[in-house]
């Protein structure tokens, strides 16, 4: 029998939908309560009122606010993103090419961390009051309080300047001297990721195990692992398969948080590493005031984080199976 009933997955998609309506109507705001316009750039002294009123109805800006809020919300919902006044492209075409690199790096990322963190602090929970507890947890909290940018300079400015073992910024090396085949663009592509993933993973694993350990240290207590224990089984046994499941359950929480904190600093680490994804896109749309783009950029990284959030309901009834969503539970 299901642990989740299909009336309250119902229920949260509906609630989904809405936040994600209330993003929209917030972006739609801020960015239109911006001074300027996009069409500044496009505006040239020679221009005549007739050509400029001709722009702004191009542009859809002669229409009431109200217009373009419904056209607005209408279209986004559609994926019609519209034309990019800048780079004179349509806006989807943009996403589509700086959205999986944004998605690769960040991806990894939130793998390396919510793999590295939960496995600390199920240690470091199991562990309490040790010795390693206490050492291992003084210097994550060190670890946690810089600030990733800061990290991303001390990284370049060792393995890059002073070490020259890895690549410091872009995607892929700009003018190479190799032929391109499978295996030099994957040797590549790691060469560059390297160490922008390990700016954003030495700081990130942090915040999942500071959620685990506490976990981990409650569920030790638990009459279950007691049990566990008096049957016979293994150390390793117990800690992973008794207590480490049900300790699980905060940390899965905390990494849709984690995930909207580690989406928010891919616009500096992406400035940091002149990494071509939507964290640079977001900066160089807005200094250009090209909203099209710039609305699409938000809205895309808003619905990572509504979709994340909506599975890990799901994912809850997989790790704690006492827990049964809907059907009047």
């Amino acid at each position: 029998m299901t642990r989740i009933s299909a009336r309250y997955l119902g229920k949260r998609v509906v609630v989904s939908y809405i936040t994600l309506l209330v993003i929209m109507t917030l972006l739609f705001a801020l960015l239109r309560s911006m001074p300027g316009t996009f069409l500044a750039s496009m505006i040239t002294p020679e221009m005549t009122p007739e050509q400029i009123a001709r722009l702004e109805e191009v542009w859809g800006l002669n229409e009431p606010l109200w217009v373009q809020y419904v056209d607005f919300m209408v279209n986004y919902q559609t994926g019609e993103f519209g034309m990019s006044p800048t780079r004179r492209v349509p806006v989807w075409d943009v996403i589509v090419r700086r959205l999986p690199r944004t998605l690769i790096l960040f991806g990894a990322g939130f793998i390396v961390a919510y793999i590295v963190g939960p496995l600390v602090g199920m240690y470091l929970g199991w562990w309490r009051g040790s010795r390693k507890d206490k050492s291992i947890f003084a210097s994550s909290l060190v670890m946690y309080s810089m600030p990733s940018f800061w990290v991303a300079w001390l990284f370049i400015w060792l393995f890059n300047y002073e070490l020259g073992w890895l690549k410091s910024t872009y995607m892929f090396t700009k003018f190479p001297e190799f032929e391109w085949t499978i295996v030099t663009t994957l040797t590549d592509v790691l060469h560059h990721i390297t160490l922008p993933l390990l700016s954003i993973s030495f700081v990130g694993w942090v915040g999942a195990m500071l959620v685990m350990r506490p976990s981990m240290n409650n569920v030790t207590e638990e009459d279950y692992v007691f049990l566990a224990q008096a049957k016979g089984l293994s150390e390793r046994t117990v800690m992973i398969k008794h207590a480490a499941r049900n300790a699980l359950i905060p940390v899965a929480t905390q990494a849709i948080v984690g995930l909207a904190f580690l989406i928010d600093g891919s616009i500096l680490i992406e400035q940091v590493f002149s990494w071509p994804g939507i964290g640079e896109l977001i900066v160089s749309s807005v200094l250009e005031k090209d909203y099209p783009i710039a609305q699409a950029s938000f809205f895309m990284l808003a619905v990572i984080i509504i979709v994340m959030r909506l599975l890990t309901d799901v994912v809850y009834t997989y790790l704690d199976p006492r827990i049964k969503f809907g059907g009047g539970q």
